[in-house]
């Protein structure tokens, strides 16, 4: 059964309510608007699938807002993606949950774009900019996208603390201050080098372009046995840290990785097609949004221009005919495989 127009647009903005109702602080609100949700959801089929939705919505919100540094955060994110729901005149589709899939990415998106640790941060990057920064001493840093350091200087040591996304390093030599890059997993001594190191709460991942580096992995309670918690990392090589230790990673084109920073040029060699596009996103202004299974069997030989998200994806559709591309809002593009 169809609806119009106008029921959509109601069915879109009840559904914003409902959200909002449901996440409210007060307990008291809560338990009201969850008996008069249960009514509504009973009001017809259409009614009782977006209630599905809504409370998968709801679920997630209560999760990621557990974390009381978050808390603030996720409140004005859902707020900004439930006014964002009124240009639902940009969506194509069929049902209310569209409006819930804008208002639940929303939050989903600050949080992993812009998280307290960013606010907060010394010198931070802009979503789809390549941001560069000379240290004072005289080092070289890029962020790639919307990535941020602090910065701590002293007379005894020099230390980039990464606290989000992606930076490429140049060295400055200084015999008496050692260079270290930190993340929550770990730390990376610079022993006269140039590197790029990408951060993300699961994993810490390392890239030698130059020389070489010492990195000490935080140790973890209960870590297995034979895990590695320091080691010496050189050209060409690349490594993983986190909460297991130190571990191993393919080797690295140098040439390729150095194309990415100096050139912003993507340049893969049999890769993942889902790897690709993790890839195109770290410089997109807004969210792609993938299902990675559905994606990783298909291998990617190309070079593609990181700058240029759209015709990145035209050159991959040309390729691979059976790739589907949806752009939802401008800020919003789902790509997947014709069925």
């Amino acid at each position: 059964m169809s609806i119009n127009k106008n029921s959509h647009q109601k069915l879109v903005e009840e559904a914003a309510n409902w959200i909002v109702q449901l996440s409210s602080d007060d307990e008291r609100c809560r338990k009201q608007a969850k008996l008069k949700f249960e009514v509504w959801k009973k009001t017809s089929e259409q009614h009782h699938q977006v209630a599905t939705d809504i409370e998968q919505c709801i679920g997630t919100v209560q999760k990621i807002s557990q974390n009381t540094g978050h808390k603030k955060v996720a409140k004005v994110a859902l707020k900004a993606g439930l006014e964002s729901s009124k240009a639902y005149k940009y969506l194509r589709a069929g049902t209310a949950f569209a409006v819930v899939f804008v208002s639940i990415s929303g939050v989903l998106f600050y949080l992993t774009d812009t998280t307290v640790a960013y606010i907060t941060a010394d010198v931070k990057g802009r979503s789809g900019q390549w941001t560069e920064q000379s240290l004072p001493d005289g080092s070289h840093l890029i962020l790639r996208g919307k990535s941020a350091v602090n910065l701590k200087f002293s007379n005894n040591q020099r230390v980039v603390e990464l606290v989000q996304g992606q930076i490429y390093v140049d060295v400055a030599k200084d015999k008496n201050r050692p260079f270290l890059v930190t993340t929550t997993h770990g730390k990376i001594q610079a022993l006269g080098t140039a590197f790029s190191v990408n951060y993300d709460p699961a994993a810490t991942e390392l890239k030698m372009l130059h020389s070489r580096v010492k990195v000490a992995a935080t140790q973890v309670k209960h870590a297995q046995q034979q895990s590695i918690y320091q080691a010496i990392v050189h050209a060409g090589q690349a490594v993983k840290i986190d909460k297991n230790g130190i571990q191993k990673r393919p080797e690295l084109n140098i040439y390729n990785e150095q194309q990415k920073w100096k050139k912003h040029q993507l340049m893969v060699e049999n890769l993942p097609l889902n790897q690709v596009l993790h890839e195109l996103d770290k410089n997109y202004k807004g969210k792609i949004i993938f299902n990675d299974l559905d994606l990783q069997q298909v291998r990617v030989n190309a070079v593609l221009p990181l700058d240029q998200t759209q015709e990145s994806l035209k050159l991959l559709v040309t390729v691979f005919p059976n790739l589907k591309i949806k752009q939802i809002t401008p800020y919003v593009i789902i790509v997947s495989l014709k069925q």
